[in-house]
């Protein structure tokens, strides 16, 4: 093809391209940012950093198996260190911005508070309660992350005694307190309205094979004050588990929880006790519950 020939076909498409109307690049922009979708969900599991000069092994064992877990699924699973609820925040919602990911499954991994009287868990040194999650410099961090979640969230409280819903005995035995999980697990729900609040009636292990989608959560400690009779309600309730739908605002008991490898929520299908056959010992544990053990 001639040099003259390439010159007149090319001033011919550049006439009709010239003669197209202008097309409103401005508003078409913002049109696909505004309508541009999430991707898919991420989860997190949300561990308080540790106190200096406190050894607690069981921190250390999670922040070590969760950060490992996070190297192989970073699209998916995210372990987040936490000096307190405003720490934890910015590192949830700095993720999901960066991933332009909706809130999946997050576990607040937490120490429980069974002498204090009441469910709650921390983050960080920040402790999660009833009230806390009322006052407004907790609540309005946490609401920050309101919009990442929908009706696929699932929102675990990891602690001990987190949706216990019994009435138990002081450690002193003079008097009785509600533990006041199903108030936690609500107060929750009002941040996250759209998500499903999950909370232990017992303890909640840290036990291999976690994140295996077996019961690893389920289970009793070994130290001698937890032989106490004031922890009678905890042996009663061991693997059970609590379910507040926020959505729809119904409260219901659930089998042990776990989470499979990319750390999404897993529900068994058997209660704990009928799963692992410990029906006769814990009838075993509760005769033997003595006074006094508590130090």
């Amino acid at each position: 093809m001639s040099s003259l020939r390439i010159c007149i076909i090319f001033l011919f498409i550049s006439t009709q391209l010239l003669a197209q109307p202008a097309e409103p690049t401005f508003d078409s922009t913002i049109t696909l940012l505004t309508a541009f979708p999430k991707k898919d969900h991420l989860n997190f599991f949300v561990i308080s950093k540790r106190k200096k000069g406190k050894l607690d092994l069981a921190t250390r064992f999670n922040v070590l198996r969760t950060k490992i877990r996070g190297i192989f699924h970073p699209n998916t699973f995210i372990s987040v260190i936490a000096e307190n609820v405003n720490d934890a925040v910015n590192k949830i919602k700095r993720n999901l911005d960066d991933n332009n990911a909706t809130l999946g499954t997050i576990w607040f991994d937490s120490h429980g508070g069974y002498k204090k009287g009441y469910s709650l868990f921390y983050m960080g040194h920040d402790e999660c309660n009833t009230k806390t999650l009322s006052d407004s410099m907790i609540s309005s961090r946490l609401n920050l992350l309101s919009s990442y979640s929908n009706q696929s969230t699932r929102v675990i409280i990891g602690s001990c005694y987190g949706g216990a819903t019994y009435e138990r005995s002081s450690v002193d035995y003079t008097r009785t307190f509600k533990m006041d999980g199903d108030s936690l697990m609500r107060s929750l729900g009002k941040i996250f309205h759209e998500a499903t609040i999950f909370g232990s009636e017992s303890w909640v292990m840290s036990k291999p094979g976690l994140f295996n989608r077996k019961p690893a959560v389920g289970g009793n400690p070994g130290r001698k004050l937890f032989r106490d009779v004031c922890y009678r309600p905890a042996w009663e309730n061991i693997g059970v588990w609590n379910e507040f739908n926020a959505s729809t605002q119904t409260f219901c008991r659930t089998n042990t929880i776990a989470l499979d490898g990319q750390g999404n929520l897993v529900i068994r299908d058997k209660p704990y006790f009928i799963e692992k056959n410990i029906e006769k010992d814990i009838q075993k544990h509760l005769r033997k519950l003595q006074p006094g053990l508590y130090r």
